[in-house]
């Protein structure tokens, strides 16, 4: 069934839907689903409705959930040291723009692989689609993607397929420019002063729904939500707090101390206000995400673009992040 119709309206009302849908629906896959979701244990969500939100990650040529969160913890870990697997600081910008994706074997074991992710190596139906870094589980991906397309095709047209790929070009890229431009200190601010380069990224933020606010993340990788001054607009927030409001989403992390607040209690003060360390991490975490953990002491830096509060937060380093 061809939606355009044939006229020019038609066409481009078919361009933009698919455009717009399937923006929304591979980037959240990978933000929500990917990231927030199954890295960090920032929410729980439905079996289904975790399928359903990860197969949009899956089907913009992410890979396999399993093989993706594994790298991202790894990331976390050794954020921009040697052992980063896509650090800017130890391999520059091409490297982590795309050049990673080529010595991931050479980079992390799969040994080390099913190591960071033990917690998901206990769903069949994620590690279906690959649990190791072999080329077979990279071609499983692209054929699904590539009969994805010809399904859009068959079903609503030339039209809409050209606004899925237009919207899988430049969402497939998000991720990939979250790690190259957001670890570069001469790019963006940062409110926290982490002990890597990470950086806030308007831009990159607007691009990825709310992924590039990652100092932000960095400083707090558990929160599920990135953006943290009133103007880092983050879309996957957004829709998470829609899903809770729904009863879809349970269990969400959210950081103790809002910057509003602290701004407040600055202002009250005139001091720079000590928080305590966090605690809202989970009784039970997957033994992959406690491996992971380190306590990290980041502190609000002071830039021109940032309220005056400068505290110091105590925060747990979770598993991986970009």
């Amino acid at each position: 069934m061809d939606l355009t119709g044939g006229s020019a309206l038609s066409i481009a009302l078919t361009f933009a839907a698919s455009f717009v849908l399937s923006y929304y629906y591979h980037a959240i896959g990978i933000t929500l689903g990917y990231h927030r979701l199954l890295t960090h244990k920032a929410l729980k969500m439905p079996k289904w409705l975790t399928y359903l939100v990860v197969s949009g990650g899956y089907l913009v040529l992410m890979g396999g959930p399993v093989n993706w969160v594994g790298v991202h913890r790894l990331h976390h870990q050794k954020s921009d040291q040697p052992e980063d697997p896509h650090s800017p600081v130890q391999g520059g910008f091409k490297h982590a723009l795309y050049g990673w994706m080529f010595t991931m074997a050479d980079r992390q074991t799969n040994e080390e692989l099913r190591r960071q992710v033990p917690d998901l190596l206990q769903d069949k139906g994620l590690c279906w689609f690959g649990v190791d870094h072999c080329a077979e589980q990279a071609k499983m991906c692209l054929a699904f993607c590539v009969l994805f397309r010809f399904v859009i095709l068959g079903l609503f047209g030339w039209a809409a397929l050209l606004g899925n790929l237009a919207a899988t070009f430049i969402v497939f890229w998000s991720p990939q420019l979250v790690n190259a431009v957001c670890h570069d200190k001469t790019q963006g601010y940062r409110l926290f002063d982490t002990r890597d380069e990470s950086r806030n990224v308007w831009w990159v933020g607007l691009m990825a729904l709310g992924e590039g606010w990652h100092n932000n993340h960095h400083a707090i990788p558990r929160s599920a939500q990135h953006g943290m001054a009133w103007w880092e607009f983050d879309v996957t927030w957004l829709t998470i707090v829609f899903l809770e409001k729904l009863g879809l989403a349970t269990d969400v992390v959210r950081p103790k101390y809002p910057p509003t607040r602290l701004a407040k209690v600055n202002a009250s003060t005139g001091k720079r206000p000590l928080a305590p360390a966090e605690d809202d991490e989970p009784a039970e975490e997957p033994a992959g995400v406690q491996e992971a953990a380190k306590i990290e002491t980041v502190v609000i830096a002071s830039a021109p673009v940032v309220p005056d509060v400068a505290p110091v937060v105590k925060e747990p380093v979770g598993a991986g992040e970009r």
